[in-house]
């Protein structure tokens, strides 16, 4: 009966996570130029930000 505690209480958390409400606002942007494979310019509207690519492992090919 102890065992099953836990595994309820997860399932009830992982089930109220999962119906939260999730919103996503749509961006247009262009890229102004490639840093070095997972770093990249990119600009929208008047704004330039620079976008850096989480776990990849990326090389620039000059070819």
């Amino acid at each position: 009966m102890l065992q099953k505690i836990p595994f309820v209480a997860i399932s009830i958390l992982f089930l109220a996570q999962m119906s939260l409400p999730v919103f996503a606002n749509n961006l247009t942007a262009t890229v102004v130029s490639v840093g070095d494979g997972d770093t990249i310019r990119v600009r929208t509207g008047n704004k330039t930000v620079t976008v850096r690519l989480a776990c990849i492992d990326a090389v620039r090919f000059v070819g």
